[in-house]
């Protein structure tokens, strides 16, 4: 799919943000209740109207929609989330970074950080300063992508096109598709597999090369 191409090119931006968001941290019982009877249901209502085909959202709002109160809920989720992004499902982990996933180990993999850095410089942009997190993190890279999917809807004109196919060539495809699988079967909580679901249904041009 093409940036030139109409469809839901004004409701893309949205769904990366909000995934990059899920992606970034552990929920709160507040954010959860919010999920349940506040504005965050109202995002997720909006981005199903924005996006009907999407059933991951409905997977994703049956999750947050449970019986459990919003402080258990909460710390259901937040143990799924260090069993994938922190590490303590050891070998079904799911590192949440590019260069985790590089083949280099002699330290040269810091390279990558150093690249994504360069790009987002190139759009006057930086990591996130609220995560703390490299250039390189799973969330940072999805922001950025809706930065440059929104950039490339009111400026087509600009470079953004080139800076977005920049980020899928070199920051993207070469590990996304791996992230998103180990995400779909190792989530202990089904979340991260409906949101790991949804970024590909998001990002159909995100593919791996073989």
């Amino acid at each position: 799919m093409s940036m030139e191409e109409p469809i839901n090119a004004m409701d893309r931006p949205l769904a990366l943000r909000w995934i990059s968001a899920l992606f970034a941290r552990e929920l709160t019982p507040e954010e959860v209740q919010s999920y349940r009877t506040g504005q965050g249901r109202v995002l997720v209502d909006e981005l199903a109207a924005a996006f009907p085909d999407a059933e991951e959202l409905e997977h994703i709002r049956t999750i947050l929609d449970s019986p459990e109160p919003p402080l258990d809920a909460a710390l259901d989720l937040a143990g799924a989330f260090s069993w994938l992004f922190h590490g303590v499902g050891g070998p079904k982990a799911v590192p949440p970074h590019q260069h985790d996933w590089s083949e280099m180990s002699d330290g040269t993999q810091m390279e990558c950080i150093d690249h994504c850095t360069k790009l987002m410089a190139r759009c006057g942009l930086g990591p996130s300063q609220e995560s703390g997190e490299p250039a390189d993190h799973i969330s940072t890279l999805l922001e950025f992508m809706g930065y440059l999917e929104q950039q490339s809807t009111t400026d087509p004109e600009g470079p953004w096109n080139g800076y977005r196919e920049e980020l899928i060539r070199n920051h993207l495809s070469p590990w996304l598709p791996h992230f998103l699988t180990a995400c779909e079967r190792n989530d202990r909580s089904g979340l991260y597999a409906a949101l790991a679901g949804l970024t590909r249904r998001i990002l159909p041009d995100i593919s791996l090369k073989q």
